[in-house]
This record gives C-alpha cells, structure tokens and sequence, in this order.
C-alpha cells in the first residue's frame, strides 16, 4: 500500500490553540526521465533511451489532440480545454485580448481509487519550515499558475520572511527543463506571511518557486537557512 506523510501546521485563520491543517511531505517532482528510471528498475524489455521516446511522443500527441478539442483521459487525469471570456453576441470573434483558452484537469477513477486506499502517516507537527500557501501574479490575477515576468507576485504563506545572513537567502525560480536557478531581483514587500517580489525577465517555461531564509518567529534568527519549495509549479509563457 502506497504512504502519504504529513506535516501539522497551526491554522493562522482560527483562534483556537488546537486547530491544525495537513500539508503533504513533498518528495520531489517527477519528469518523464524518471519515470522512465523507474521502468526501467521494474523490468521491462524496452531500453530507457525507447520508453523516454515514447513518454515525450505521447505527451506531444495529447497536447496536439487537446489542441484540437479532444479531451484526454489517461489513467492519471481527465484533461479539457475550454474557452473564458465573454462574447458580444453571436457573431463576435475570439480575440486574445478578450479571450483565453485554457486547460481543466480532474483526477481519473484511477487515482481517485488509489488515494481511497493510501495510507496516511501523520509526522507531527512542523515547527520551522517556512509554508507557501498561495502564489498571484499581480498583473492577471491568476493564483498558482501563470506568472508574468519583469512582474510582480505575491507570495502567501506562514515564517517565509526573508531574514538571515546566509547569501543564499531570497526567493528563486527553477527552470524545471534545466534545472537553471534565478533569483528574483527585488523583494517590494517582507513580512513572515506575505512577500511582494519583481519576476526576472525569464524564458517561457515551467518552474518551481523556492524561498531560501533563516527566519523563525521571535527576535531570533536560525543559524542555518532552511529552504522551502511551493508545491504548484508556476508557468511562464
């Protein structure tokens, strides 16, 4: 039976002592290549180099056919596009400016049966690591998702102040292609549940976001930085 661990984390938005939330252990982000690796250690007859072939073949054809209108379902998630925005009668036309095509992803029956079964283990409660609980983009309004660069984000969240000594300290995306870091060049706003920080002028992409801080709550600051990543992967177009 497959494990879930989880954190404790006390509930900001209550006033009672006892009142937590659970936020999942996050052990990584898995790419096609690692999938591919953890075929090839199951057993399979296929060398890695054909099944990582095939893994990028089919993520291309679903994205062709979601393009197209299809939606995909794949054993993981039920995927569809769709169209926001409003229409100025019948005969107006779809613009860009107005408009916006978008993709809705549910969980399939497979997953929804598998996490029906997970066993869940309860780690205690977290008493340092910094929580990022919502990422917006200040010019769209979008939550956890797009991101605009040379922007502004605002991070919410519990101790993400940025704080310490350590050069280290900041907050970074990575380019989940190539693994490159770049720090956010400006922090507008720090306090320990909101940050406001300036989007470097990055590529199109996907990335994940990460604060780097040696803040704790008190006076104090901790002698090593403790680093935390978002659990959302943001997309730049």
């Amino acid at each position: 039976m497959n494990k879930l661990n989880i954190w404790l984390y006390d509930n900001q938005l209550t006033s009672s002592p006892n009142d937590y939330f659970g936020k999942v252990k996050n052990n990584g982000i898995l790419t096609n290549k690692e999938l591919a690796d953890l075929l090839v250690e199951e057993g399979t007859e296929y060398k890695k180099e054909a099944i990582l072939e095939i893994l990028s073949r089919t993520d291309r054809i679903k994205v062709s056919k979601l393009s197209e209108g299809f939606a995909v379902n794949n054993g993981v998630c039920y995927a569809r596009v769709a169209v926001n925005g409003s229409f100025n009668g019948a005969t107006d036309r779809f613009d860009k400016k107005e408009h916006k095509v978008t993709a809705s992803f549910s969980p399939a029956v497979e997953l929804r049966n598998a996490l029906q079964e997970v066993d869940v283990d309860i780690l205690g409660v977290a008493t340092v690591e910094p929580v990022i609980g919502k990422v917006i983009d200040s010019l769209t309004g979008e939550e956890d998702s797009l991101v605009t660069p040379n922007n502004v984000i605002i991070i919410k969240g519990d101790r993400i102040k940025i704080e310490g000594d350590d050069t280290n300290n900041g907050v970074y995306l990575i380019n989940q292609a190539d693994k490159s870091r770049s720090q956010c060049p400006q922090v507008i706003k720090n306090e320990p549940r909101e940050l406001m920080v300036m989007v470097p002028a990055l590529i199109a992409g996907d990335y994940a976001l990460e604060i780097v801080t040696q803040y704790t709550k008190g006076n104090a600051t901790l002698k090593t930085a403790r680093t935390t990543q978002f659990d959302h992967i943001l997309i730049i177009e």
